[in-house]
């Protein structure tokens, strides 16, 4: 695309000032001595409410003085790898929930993705162009001179009838994350047609992104495309645009909090993206956020991997209490690295925390609003929003690591076997009181591991103070017994007492401990009542049946 070069970034305390460029020993300057103020200029040549596309990000000033304009989307095409290897301005400012990054290596798809953006926002888009970046490669001009021939134009995507069959056709965004896994077997033993997208982790470029997803979607032609948690889902918005342009929805199912995740999606919120969330309290601020198509879908079980033993297979993981779960040690550390804060927030977030996991409000900020107001100035000093929701979390984390150790702490007269990471050889005493088994995992130790313990203890995580978490339905599905914290959207899931064993309190815990020890009779019978419950309503099969009810009333 350009000439080859070598690209050196100049500071000033600091401070990027200028970008050098070394083309067969002669160098040049990207804008000498007059560059921040050339920046700034170019910035201030935007009129109106128009989306700017820069072209070229040149030594960032422009780019962060538009950003800093609230609620204004930013596009910006440059593809010199090199400058932004220099300048590292691409790994900054791509975190921003408002830009929008072209990289693409074509400048007819650079120009196309410009123009569909156009269109979909119904705003005009401006460029501001810096000629250094026109003078480095004609890449630059030639796509700005398709844009021009390109207005007013629109591309012609196919589009079909959707939700013509008794089972709709589903375009999986696959990912690591556990929960796929179960989708797809839910799929393939409903006879569902579902075909795999596979998103890799490390970034692609815009074409081979969109060369990918438009093969997949004209080739199988689905109904809807699910992913979980937004994973596959781009910042940037591209997926977005090819979704709208092939009127295909998109499901996303939240598994974990989305308001840790889709403060970065929020100029994608619209009816086109349906949000399934396992936490009922969350579908108001969904609302909020510009989402319409929003409902509840907890967390269930797969019974095929989750299946009754004969017994405890393993006498090394015989107990009369265990507890599976992570410390949050490690969590909160680098969750507190990821936020990057300081000062009064550094100094009192563990005070924060703590306050937080006492409360009902389930929103950090909301949090901070109400109790300590005071903070909020240095929590807007974060600036981009990967840093705030860092900090949330990090509120969230170290809030369910107090919760967590309480609960656990009540369990340790009964010599506990703890599962987990390490940290919990921090936190707990260096004493017989436990004993300490690394993490095991999920499907080839635990369906085999619950039955081993009379009685598996369970604490939910405090993002989610209302729903409940997967192990209450794993464990009695494998004939296990749970005792676990009340939650009160479990009233819909279960008849607590019956059909599962509750505490209220971390204070009640060891008295319903001896209690359930000593009585086995109980202990079966709620583990009979709650597998009958979970085989009925609440398997991955019978979430997928609602999931696809949802999508076709939403959108058919």
């Amino acid at each position: 695309m350009s000439a080859t070069y070598t690209a050196e970034a100049i500071r000033e305390d600091s401070v990027l000032t200028d970008i050098r460029i070394i083309t067969d020993g002669k160098k040049r300057h990207m804008w000498g001595k007059y560059g921040l103020r050339r920046e700034t200029e170019l910035a201030a040549q935007l009129k109106g409410d128009k989306i700017p596309l820069l072209i070229g990000c040149g030594i960032g000033v422009a780019a962060k003085e538009l950003l800093a304009q609230k609620d204004r989307t930013l596009l910006i095409l440059d593809c010199e790898k090199k400058i932004l290897e220099a300048s590292g301005l691409k790994e900054e400012l791509r975190k921003h929930p408002n830009l929008v990054w072209i990289n693409s290596s074509s400048p007819e798809n650079a120009a196309l993705h410009i123009r569909e953006l156009e269109t979909n926002s119904s705003k005009k888009v401006q460029l501001l162009k810096n000629p250094f970046y026109l003078r480095l490669s004609p890449f630059y001009g030639l796509t700005e001179k398709l844009l021009t021939e390109q207005s007013g134009k629109k591309a012609e995507f196919p589009v079909w009838p959707k939700f013509q069959q008794e089972k709709p056709r589903i375009l999986l965004l696959t990912s690591q994350y556990f929960l796929m896994g179960e989708i797809v077997s839910a799929c393939q033993r409903q006879g569902v047609p579902h075909m795999f997208i596979n998103m890799d982790a490390k970034e692609m470029e815009l074409d081979q992104f969109v060369a990918r997803i438009s093969t997949a979607i004209n080739t199988f032609r689905p109904d809807f495309v699910l992913t979980v948690n937004h994973l596959g889902v781009d910042q940037e918005g591209v997926l977005n645009t090819l979704l709208h342009k092939f009127q295909l929805p998109l499901a996303s199912w939240f598994v974990d909090n989305p308001m840790l995740i889709l403060p970065l999606y929020q100029q994608q919120a619209d009816k086109n993206t349906a949000i399934f969330t396992w936490d009922a309290d969350r579908m108001d601020s969904l609302r909020e956020m510009g989402f319409s198509n929003i409902f509840h879908l907890p967390l269930g079980t797969d019974q095929t991997r989750f299946l009754p033993s004969k017994g405890c297979t393993e006498s090394k993981w015989a107990r009369d209490i265990s507890f599976v779960g992570n410390s949050m040690v490690f969590k909160t550390e680098k969750r507190m690295k990821a936020s990057g804060i300081s000062g009064a927030l550094a100094e009192r977030y563990k005070e924060v925390a703590h306050a937080f996991g006492q409360g009902n409000e389930h929103s950090v900020t909301e949090f901070l609003k109400n109790r300590y107001p005071e903070l909020l100035p240095e929590y807007d000093k974060l600036l981009t929003a990967h840093r705030k929701l860092a900090f949330e979390t990090l509120v969230i984390w170290q809030a369910t690591l107090e919760y967590r150790l309480s609960c656990v702490e009540q369990t340790l007269g009964f010599n506990p076997l703890i599962v987990g990471d390490k940290g919990w050889n921090q936190l707990l005493p260096e004493d017989q009181t436990w004993d300490y088994h690394s993490e095991l995992s999920y499907y080839e130790d635990l369906p085999r591991f619950y039955p081993c313990s009379k009685i598996n203890f369970n604490c939910t995580s405090q993002q989610m103070k209302g729903a409940v978490n997967q192990r209450v339905f794993d464990v009695p599905a494998c004939n296990g017994f749970i005792l676990t914290d009340h939650r009160y959207q479990m009233e819909k899931l279960f008849e607590p007492g019956k059909e599962i064993a509750v505490y209220n309190s971390p204070e009640e815990i060891p008295q319903l401990v001896e209690k359930y020890l000593n009585d086995e009779p109980a202990r079966q019978q709620i583990i009979k009542a709650a597998r009958k419950r979970i085989l009925a309503e609440h398997t991955y099969d019978c979430r997928i049946k609602v999931l696809i009810k949802n999508m076709r009333q939403a959108y058919e």
